[in-house]
């Protein structure tokens, strides 16, 4: 609940002393261990190690048996495509589309849901598309947040201001979005 209130209390006073909606957006982007960010990139890398190997693209365009990944060794670069998806699925396997439902079925029960979006991922983004998208975000915030606090310090009391800001903003850079515990497995924190 941290970050929440502290992305609610920067959209309002930010708003309020600078006339800026939704600051918080651009200052939440890009924030190390947020797991469904971490997913989308992840898929992302495992499209760069599909891309160069039309045979296999071809192949998954035409899957429909959920044991796809079996007959993947026969293509070129099948072993390192399988391997990839196989590491996805270890990481991320529990996790689905519209996962609220538990009785969705999981990607590595069902890993034929990926397909698409690999595909998808080939087909609409450059190589390492995942590694620029998530340094341009932090980019983003970084400047943001940097052009936020000067122009905090311009205001009357623009020192307590910033002071306060900036607090605001380590909260949502810390603690928003999910958090990955080894010990303890997957666990959900809407912070």
């Amino acid at each position: 609940m941290a970050a929440i209130n502290a992305s609610l209390w920067i959209n309002e006073k930010i708003n309020k002393w600078l006339g800026e909606e939704n600051a918080a957006d651009t200052l939440s982007q890009s924030v190390s261990n947020n797991i469904t960010s971490e997913m989308g990139l992840a898929l992302l890398d495992v499209a760069d190690v599909i891309r160069p190997y039309p045979e296999v693209i071809d192949y998954l365009r035409h899957v429909k048996d959920d044991n796809f990944l079996a007959k993947l060794v026969k293509f070129d670069g099948g072993q390192k495509t399988k391997d990839a998806i196989y590491a996805y699925l270890s990481k991320y396997g529990m996790r689905c589309s519209g996962e609220i439902y538990i009785t969705k079925p999981r990607w590595s029960e069902k890993p034929t849901t990926l397909v698409p979006m690999i595909l998808s991922n080939i087909k609409n983004f450059e190589p390492n598309t995942g590694k620029r998208k998530f340094e341009q975000g932090q980019k983003e915030a970084l400047k943001k947040e940097q052009e936020l606090l000067d122009r905090l310090k311009q205001l009357p009391d623009g020192e307590e201001k910033a002071k306060k800001t900036k607090r605001m903003i380590s909260l949502i850079r810390n603690f928003i979005g999910y958090r990955e515990y080894p010990k303890y497995g997957m666990i959900r924190r809407y912070l």
